[in-house]
């Protein structure tokens, strides 16, 4: 396994969010291994290492552990046994076309222990879809958002990989 790496040198981005239809204006700030957000009107500091789509985070005394990844809609958060979709604000005049479906992947090697989504389901933000093992932990992957199941390409038992595409989710127009 590869040692962590500090998060890079210094870099600051101001980025244009949705979550569930919510407007989020986010800047971040990052320099060496500190990371600061600005959201809201809140900020929040931490320290920040990454490997891969990990990052461990650590702030007040508490660390946790989150992936994260850009898919064709903006960006996937998995953290603390939750996912969540931050879509990316088209700029002004863009072409909004219907929505696309969402790609739920595999946040890591395991096995898969449990199937809860079926074709053809509707499932609401937070319902659970999958759940992984790996290493004697589990990880519930649940819907980002309201949709229907369009396909399951999982079965339990199987082994997937990090980034096995697990699920897709039509969303609800």
């Amino acid at each position: 396994m590869a040692a962590p790496r500090r998060v890079g040198a210094a870099v600051s981005r101001r980025l244009l969010l949705r979550h569930g239809g919510t407007p989020l204006a986010l800047t971040y700030e990052r320099k060496g291994g500190r990371l600061a957000l600005d959201l809201e009107g809140r900020r929040f500091e931490a320290d920040v290492s990454r490997e891969g789509i990990w990052f461990d985070v650590r702030s007040g005394g508490r660390a946790t552990r989150c992936a994260v990844a850009r898919g064709r809609r903006g960006f996937w958060v998995t953290c603390e046994g939750r996912s969540f979709l931050l879509e990316e604000e088209r700029a002004e005049g863009a072409v909004k076309g219907a929505p696309s479906a969402d790609e739920l992947r595999a946040p890591m090697t395991g096995r898969v222990v449990q199937v809860a989504a079926e074709p053809g389901a509707a499932v609401s933000e937070g319902d659970l879809l999958v759940t992984i093992e790996a290493m004697k932990m589990e990880f519930r992957l649940v819907a980002p958002e309201d949709g229907v199941i369009a396909e399951v390409r999982c079965e339990a038992g199987a082994r997937v990989e990090l980034g096995d595409l697990l699920v897709v989710l039509e969303p609800r127009a």
